[in-house]
């Protein structure tokens, strides 16, 4: 088992605050270091192929993060009192983080992240590049589409292996490694199969895995309004060409299936929870709760306390 930091590069910065620097092995994830302001990494583990870090970030001020893996990286969000909103650098869709979702990043692909002051915990898995390669298959395989898709999927198995190698992590035992080893080669599996499952039709057609994907995405949404330019970016067409391919498979418009998913999922959120209209409001993408009350009130008559009041 390695634990072998004494040669760090820097890779990871962070934005409008001298000095702070997330350093990074060139063969491993490292850990972070900012007195006071950084916390050094909870613990890790490392194989030849494989290594696991718990993390613990804690910021005071907003910050913006940029970073650039070098390995084949599978991270999930433990627990946050901040607010994530990432993205890959130069492009258009962002997204907001939420405890649970997975996100499996490629080498080289620089990633934003605009993180609100708070505290996150996360768990993450490196690889060796080539390791990976030989059980995911080509990493230059992988289609725009699918990088979109992979910064935030769902899977109970992967979630469930990345909260086990947490517990190894920090309570290591005499077959750690072999934890490490047998539990990181079954997730690559896993995200395999993922991958299989997210190919695209190379006609350029809408198909049933394109709809599928929209439906995902839309419902594990949170905290930013959808937007067709978003749907378009998922699955790799133009928003033009998505807003045609959508209609002729689905037989109603994108803007219309958005709106009807978002009415949906406010009239669950207040009938199947207790959250204040504040908290419904802002995972729906409204800044207000007079925005998301006029908004409601447009599509049903009511408005939202009315409805959550007469059922």
């Amino acid at each position: 088992m390695k634990n072998d930091r004494d040669s760090v590069a820097p890779v990871f910065r962070l934005h409008g605050d001298p000095g702070a620097t997330r350093a990074v092995d060139s063969s491993k994830l490292g850990s972070i270091i900012h007195p006071g302001q950084l916390r050094n990494a909870l613990a890790s583990l490392h194989t030849e192929t494989t290594s696991v870090e718990v993390s613990d970030l804690d910021r005071a001020s907003p910050t913006i993060l940029t970073f650039t893996p070098h390995r084949i990286v599978i991270s999930s969000l433990v627990t946050s009192t901040a607010t994530i909103q990432y993205g890959y650098v130069q492009e258009d869709l962002v997204r907001t983080a939420s405890v649970g979702a997975i996100l499996f990043m490629l080498p080289g692909r620089e990633i934003k992240a605009h993180i609100t002051p708070g505290r996150l915990c996360t768990v993450t898995c490196s690889f060796d590049n080539d390791y990976a390669a030989e059980r995911i298959g080509p990493l230059d395989t992988i289609t725009h589409a699918q990088l979109h898709s992979a910064l935030d999927f769902r899977s109970a198995l992967i979630s469930a292996i990345l909260l086990r190698l947490m517990h190894e992590a920090l309570h290591p035992g005499p077959i750690s490694t072999a934890v490490v080893d047998s539990l990181g080669h079954s997730m690559l599996i896993e995200c395999a199969h993922w991958l299989r499952s997210q190919e695209c039709d190379k006609s350029g057609k809408f198909t049933i895995r394109e709809f599928q994907r929209v439906e995902h995405y839309l419902a594990g949404l949170t905290g930013k309004a959808p937007t067709v330019t978003d749907l378009a970016a998922l699955c790799g067409f133009s928003e033009r060409y998505f807003a045609k391919l959508f209609r002729e498979f689905s037989g109603m418009a994108v803007s219309h299936y958005i709106k009807a998913v978002q009415l949906s999922k406010a009239k669950a959120l207040l009938l199947e929870t207790d959250f204040p209209l504040k908290e419904i409001a802002y995972r729906l993408g409204y800044s207000t709760i007079a925005n998301f009350t006029s908004w409601f009130r447009a599509a049903t008559g009511v408005t939202p306390g009315q409805f959550r009041s007469s059922h």
